[in-house]
């Protein structure tokens, strides 16, 4: 009996060890990513019939960087430049459109090159990618709609 009993100790000790090292990981794959900037949640929909994924989305000096939530990597998914970035106005989402992790969340349909999807942010954040995008330097081809 006492042989089950240490066994479930093991047990239940490495699975406690196995959830906190995942947990430190992911925190540490954030703080590597965010590398001193401020990270924020951001759905993307890569066309109008895709899913939406869950992930991070950091502002540089000139590009724009997704990171999926999930994962070990700390390259991002997604690169696009702001010269070549146009968004549109954004439309609120309801609770049951398929994100419900980000709170009042509003979508903005988004081309890079050709390439068109949706990203869906916080109110505040949105905001923050528009004066991003606005406040591009001289000379830069981008639009907002």
């Amino acid at each position: 009996m006492t042989d089950l009993v240490f066994t479930a100790e093991v047990a239940v000790g490495l699975l406690i060890a196995l959830v906190g090292g995942f947990i430190l990981a992911m925190l540490a794959r954030r703080r590597a990513i965010a590398r001193g900037k401020v990270l924020t949640m951001c759905g993307l929909r890569p066309g109008p019939g895709a899913s939406w994924r869950s992930g991070f989305v950091r502002f540089g000096e000139d590009v724009i960087e997704w990171y999926a939530l999930g994962g070990v990597s700390v390259r991002p998914r997604h690169t696009w430049q702001r010269r070549r970035l146009d968004i549109g106005a954004p439309v609120a989402m309801s609770p049951g459109e398929g994100l419900d992790a980000i709170h009042n969340a509003v979508r903005v349909a988004c081309s890079h090159d050709g390439e068109t999807f949706d990203l869906a942010l916080a109110e505040p954040a949105y905001t923050a990618l528009r004066s991003w995008v606005e406040s591009a330097p001289p000379g830069a081809t981008s639009a907002v709609t």
